[in-house]
């Protein structure tokens, strides 16, 4: 009967050796091949030693699977299959007739994953208005190689290989709105399209700011009206000390509050290549510290008995005199923009005359032509 000496091994790079007796094997060393796999792969561990007679040697994977084999001779070689990626401790252990250990260590990772299926993601315009005979620089998002057909809408189109994103450059000689398509061929998915417009681009400038209080809102608050075209980047100035930069297509509306009552002036400030810097002033409560800035009638030619507006411009609430020059006055405080309608029953040419008190300032005058009915 044959002498079995049991002895596992495990996949190492280094082993530690035992002293070795007559007629005893010892293992020596261990190796794995391939020190490093991914899940599924199968990993050889090869025990090796001297002298060669080896009975049994116990093997533990280092993943919880263990076991001992029996042997003739060194060296001895076993394989195994991890499930799991980690970094595992082999060890290859001689038993029996046999002695001596070894330990190795094998890397096992997780696999990688497919590659994601080639895919396109958008048409993307960086300027999405260009002048005619200028190139319109077309950009196409995505992921992967991609075989695609890119109609420009007027009558052209390109075949397209490329991995993506990628940009394309075409020139249109006609003012127009076009649409972009670009169509994947398979396995390259999702057909996308952006609008161009050549010729035509919006004036880029701010005109006015337009300052109103939102209905329902809270009295401090202020709805702010930027009057433009285009897009613009511009800096606002609240006129409280706070600051915003925005970019956006105009007219844009910000609404702001101004907790503390009085007067403020806010500043729109462009960016090129937009253009325009605007301010308006406003007051925020009670101000008795306003001025009368203008007087305005209209119609400015009107018959005898018709209504007429007069519009007195300024800030503030202030105490407002109006001579209508006919014999009649009107005394009120208001805040200022203050708008009155009067009837005039002569023809005649008048001078309607605005004024106001201290603490405010300013005052003003304007004509009107009467004619009979």
């Amino acid at each position: 009967m044959r002498n079995w000496c049991p002895a596992f091994v495990i996949l190492a790079l280094l082993g530690t050796v035992s002293v070795s007796s007559a007629g005893q094997g010892t293992i020596t060393g261990l190796t794995v091949s391939p020190p490093t796999a991914d899940v599924g792969a199968t990993i050889t561990a090869t025990a090796t030693g001297a002298p060669s007679p080896c009975g049994a040697v116990f093997i533990d994977w280092g993943d919880g699977a263990a076991r001992t084999y029996a042997t003739a001779s060194l060296p001895v070689a076993e394989t195994h299959v991890y499930k799991t990626a980690g970094t595992f401790n082999v060890r290859f252990q001689g038993q029996g007739n046999c002695a001596g250990e070894a330990t190795a260590r094998v890397v096992i990772t997780a696999p990688k994953p497919p590659p994601a299926a080639p895919r396109l993601t958008a048409v993307v315009l960086p300027d999405p208005v260009v002048e005619p005979r200028r190139a319109a620089t077309i950009t196409l998002d995505g992921t992967g190689p991609c075989r695609l057909t890119l109609d420009y809408g007027d009558g052209n189109n390109q075949e397209i290989t490329a991995t993506l994103p990628t940009t394309v450059r075409h020139t249109y000689a006609l003012p127009g709105r076009y649409t972009v398509v670009a169509t994947p061929v398979a396995p390259c998915a999702e057909r996308r399209q952006a609008a161009l417009q050549v010729g035509g681009r919006p004036a880029q400038r701010i005109t006015g700011i337009q300052i109103d209080q939102p209905a329902g809102a809270p009295p401090t608050e202020r709805s702010i009206t930027m009057a433009g075209s285009g897009r613009c980047a511009f800096t606002l100035d609240f006129g409280d000390g706070n600051t915003e930069t925005r970019d956006a297509t105009l007219p844009e509306v910000v609404r702001h509050n101004y907790p503390a009552a009085g007067r403020y002036t806010v500043v729109a400030t462009a960016r090129p290549p937009c253009t325009g810097d605007m301010r308006s002033t406003f007051v925020v409560g009670r101000d008795l510290h306003g001025s009368i800035t203008a007087v305005e009638v209209r119609p400015q030619v009107a018959r005898a008995g018709q209504p007429i507006a007069l519009t007195v411009a300024g800030s503030g609430t202030c105490k407002i005199v109006v001579d209508f020059d006919d014999g009649e006055s009107r005394t009120v405080t208001e805040q200022l923009p203050y708008r009155l309608t009067y009837r005039y029953a002569e023809a005649g040419d008048y001078e309607i005359v605005v004024w106001t008190d201290t603490p405010c300032t300013g005052g003003g005058e304007a004509l009107l032509r009467v004619r009979r009915r």
